[in-house]
């Protein structure tokens, strides 16, 4: 009865106050109340972008997250330059977002060291929620220091700053329990895709169904270079494409990073060109991994050799499923005999699939210099030289005659003197899965080389430019070279 009375007392006194001063005193009350929610919200969402980040392991993978508001939850993984992976862990206000940052050390070490990637994977659930909790309490922490310290700084109120610092608190363990109550373990095991990454289903169950995907815009490709080769033969008073009967041809690629539209086109200038043998000056690889390796079988069907150097995308394990191949020659500071020409290469000394690896200058120009001292001991007189960074190609000046090289994926001829000429190839690969980073698709080049069968000095070559991928369009070049003696 006592509360009853107090109550309608006060229900009394509020009756005789004016209409007006009713009308302001609610308002009032209303806009503060308005106000401390949307300075408590900036002052969390500030926190939260200010000090709920951090960098964690997880599996193979270093990984930098934060967490921030969201309608759904949910975890969302981008892995740059691939595209992005959404996982449907939980419900509630809060998600995860994270970035793969690099790989593991010791799984690049192992990788090359032949034995690719192969971390055990049965951990990482757990691992995945103990990065929620712990980016979740680090988040709670810094919401309810950045919603306080934004309240103190505007209206200078202890007790209006612990009170939305306990209603920001928790908000924030309701959102946090809300998360736990949903999560779904299977979430790893049922990921959704977006960007390049939507072929990694069908890499993991059968990389053949990606070439095969590829087939037909990588033979109308390989058609257009066929046409376009003819076209220009009918229509130019330029030496006849081909080069001339007897000529030794040689096909020049490098950086194919993957690509599996590179195939069909390689077999079809092969037919067109009357190939006699592939030379490949590297990265014909993205990450070096085992996983990888079943995408690059499409070399077999060239029915040509195929004379290969590792480059710094490619670890032991790529060149030595190459090797396993029928047909193919993986050079190492080797020489070899293939196709009437004598051939020398080495491989990059470095392996830098991604950014958590330092690439060392010095290294490649000792990498050229160790090559120089394998053709100089050589009883035979080596025509060409294959390097994959052009770097190594300096300490090669007056060693050999030709040297062919990849890596910085822009055509480029330069005579690095003493009668050394270096030719430089574009990516044959259009730069791989970096295609998609521009709006201008990266184009696809690659170059069929005219030997004199005696002499065995470079007469002549096609310099082929194809659209890049979407694109549909092909141009070759023919550059007569310097048929002067030695």
């Amino acid at each position: 009865m006592g509360v009853q009375r107090s109550v309608e007392a006060v229900v009394n006194v509020s009756k005789r106050l004016p209409a007006s001063l009713r009308h302001e005193i609610t308002w009032r009350h209303l806009g503060l109340v308005l106000g401390l929610v949307a300075v408590g919200l900036f002052g969390a969402w500030a926190g939260l972008a200010l000090g709920a980040q951090r960098t964690d392991v997880v599996g193979p993978l270093t990984v930098s997250s934060d967490v921030g508001f969201s309608l759904t939850g949910d975890t969302v993984v981008d892995v740059p330059p691939l595209g992005t992976i959404v996982l449907d862990t939980h419900d509630g206000p809060l998600a995860l977002h994270a970035q793969v940052e690099s790989l593991d050390a010791d799984v690049t070490q192992g990788a090359l060291s032949g034995g690719g990637i192969g971390a055990d994977l049965d951990g990482v659930p757990d691992e995945v929620r103990g990065l929620l909790i712990r980016s979740y309490v680090q988040a709670l922490v810094a919401a309810v220091v950045g919603s306080t310290l934004a309240v103190l700084v505007v209206w200078r109120r202890p007790r209006w700053a612990l009170v939305t610092a306990a209603v920001t608190a928790g908000a924030l363990v309701l959102g946090a329990a809300a998360g736990a109550a949903t999560w779904n373990d299977r979430a790893l095991a049922q990921p959704r895709y977006t960007g390049l990454l939507v072929f990694v289903p069908r890499v993991v169950g059968d990389a053949g169904t990606i070439v095969s995907n590829f087939q037909a815009y990588g033979e109308q490709l390989g058609a257009l270079v066929g046409n376009v080769a003819e076209l220009s033969a009918a229509a130019s008073s330029l030496p006849s494409l081909g080069g001339t009967e007897g000529d030794i041809r040689v096909l020049h690629v490098s950086d194919i990073h993957l690509n599996p539209n590179v195939w069909p086109i390689l077999r079809s200038v092969v037919d067109q060109y009357d190939v006699n043998v592939v030379l490949d000056t590297g990265d014909i690889a993205d990450h070096g991994t085992s996983l990888e390796n079943r995408l690059l079988t499409p070399i077999e069907s060239l029915g040509v050799p195929y004379v290969y150097i590792r480059g710094n995308h490619d670890s032991t394990s790529t060149a030595a499923a190459i090797a396993a191949m029928e047909n193919t020659t993986v050079l190492n500071d080797t020489v070899v005999d293939v196709a009437g020409l004598t051939i020398a290469g080495g491989a990059d000394p470095r392996f830098t699939p991604d950014k958590s690896t330092q690439s060392s200058s010095s290294a490649v120009v000792d990498s050229g210099a160790d090559l120089a001292a394998v053709i100089t001991r050589s009883p035979e007189n080596v025509d060409l030289a294959l390097v994959h960074d052009p770097a190594a190609a300096e300490p090669l000046a007056g060693v050999v005659p030709l040297v062919l090289a990849g890596h910085v994926h822009q055509r480029e001829e330069r005579q690095l003197g003493d009668g050394t000429t270096l030719l430089v190839e574009g990516s044959t690969g259009g730069a791989g899965l970096r295609a998609l980073e521009s709006e201008d698709p990266t184009p696809l080049m690659f170059s069929v080389l005219y030997f004199d069968p005696t002499t065995h000095r470079l007469t002549a070559r096609d310099d082929f430019t194809l659209g890049g991928l979407g694109a549909a369009s092909a141009e070759v070049e023919r550059v007569i070279e310097d048929r002067s003696p030695p």
